[in-house]
């Protein structure tokens, strides 16, 4: 039993039974991973089951780098010299690699087969330097049979949808839209109510 910060015992968390994962930028790679460990825990996690993910403009990085993060490599909100810094200070010292698995989820043996990941949604922002990867990495989940939906939002930048600033625009609007939309179809097609 989990208990609130009141001191409360937050009896709700035991009969919850179908958890959907959503990561924001490097809260994406967090979820994946949390993804990969629920599927290798399997029924460990009893009675929570990950049921699906949604990444939204991940940061992934690799050693070689994509178009995207050559061609937008010094534009737009989030620069590669500023994200390789975050990747050194996070990684253990002798293992600053950006090919470490929480940095590059397409290196093979990382963690579970692909096949065995949940649905996976995946926003994606045209002007987001590190779009590329997460494109890459939805497309290897399709090519394994995971379900992937990849919403791909023009004229925008990373955390377009997240950022307070950018929240009225229209296309911050209809990732909302499509997000709850996918959840609420997701969770209903499987036979469970979903509320908020």
């Amino acid at each position: 039993m989990i208990v609130s910060e009141w001191g409360q015992p937050f009896s709700v968390f035991h009969k919850l039974s179908l958890c959907v994962l959503l990561g924001v930028s490097c809260g994406a790679n967090i979820a994946d991973y949390v993804a990969q460990r629920s599927v290798e825990a399997d029924k460990l996690l009893d009675p929570i089951k990950v049921v699906a993910q949604i990444l939204m403009y991940h940061f992934f990085i690799g050693s070689v780098p994509t178009k995207s993060e050559i061609n937008l490599a010094n534009s737009y909100f989030y620069d590669k010299a500023m994200c390789l810094l975050a990747w050194k200070l996070f990684l253990p010292e002798e293992e600053v690699n950006l090919n470490h698995p929480t940095a590059n989820p397409l290196i093979p043996g990382r963690g579970p087969p692909l096949k065995c990941m949940p649905p996976t949604l995946t926003v994606v922002a045209e002007h987001d330097w590190m779009r590329d990867r997460a494109i890459a990495y939805s497309e290897e989940l399709r090519k394994v049979n995971v379900d992937v939906v990849l919403f791909y939002y023009k004229d925008v930048v990373h955390e377009f949808a997240t950022l307070d600033v950018l929240l009225k625009i229209p296309q911050a609007q209809a990732c909302a839209e499509d997000i709850a939309i996918w959840v609420k179809k997701y969770i209903s097609l499987r036979g469970h109510e979903f509320s908020y």
